[in-house]
């Protein structure tokens, strides 16, 4: 099977080629992700955020608390049409014009045998939808949680340890079961804390009508 290409960049974001995603990780070449948070607004104000558990077949990070959809933008790919990921990853489709750009940010991470120098262009979806109505794609996600925004920012701001999250996690015979629990930082994809405080704080300003910019 041909490997999947996807556009490369210079660190200022100007176009180079293509490249295959292996190669991209092993020479550390800058490459755009699609990010998409996806949350739930509540009457009470306690609105919620989507969080995927990455399954634990991924290279990368398996087993990791994630954003709600991500992923490799695909060679010639628009940004938006990362949105795509969303219906692959947990079977909800979503159009285009629904999603809210919230910023672009870059990521690098690097250990001995992998370099992952990305772009993320970021985005907001609100559902009204349930995490039941969900069907995972059980190669790529092995859960699907809700977790209250102000938990989360408290979390991230580094007020508290540990928040309460609940939602679906796979019994691993292929089912899901409801699962609830308690998690701190670490259970996350390491991202740079600066970029989990500037999501949440930007999906504060999409509840209170402020501007995202």
């Amino acid at each position: 099977m041909t490997e999947e290409l996807i556009d490369i960049y210079d660190e200022n974001m100007n176009p180079l080629g293509t490249a295959p995603i292996m190669q991209a990780h092993q020479e550390g070449l800058w490459h755009k992700s699609f990010h998409c948070w996806i949350v739930k607004r509540a009457a009470n104000h306690d609105h919620k955020v989507w969080i995927q558990l990455r399954s634990k077949n991924k290279y990368n990070s398996p087993q990791k608390l994630d954003v709600s959809a991500a992923g490799h933008l695909r060679a010639g790919e628009e940004p938006k049409a990362g949105i795509r990921k969303a219906e692959e990853e947990l079977g909800l489709k979503i159009p285009e014009q629904a999603v809210n750009k919230l910023f672009t940010a870059r990521h690098i991470t690097t250990r001995r045998d992998y370099k992952n120098y990305e772009f993320n262009p970021t985005y907001l979806y609100e559902t009204d939808k349930e995490l039941n109505d969900l069907s995972l794609k059980k190669e790529q996600v092995d859960g699907i949680f809700e977790a209250s925004l102000k938990d989360m920012q408290n979390l991230f701001n580094k007020k508290v340890s540990q928040i309460f999250i609940g939602g679906l996690k796979s019994d691993g015979n292929g089912s899901l079961k409801p699962h609830t629990g308690s998690v701190g930082i670490n259970d996350f994809v390491a991202h740079d804390i600066k970029y989990y405080q500037k999501a949440l704080k930007t999906i504060e300003n999409y509840f209170e009508g402020k501007s995202l910019d």
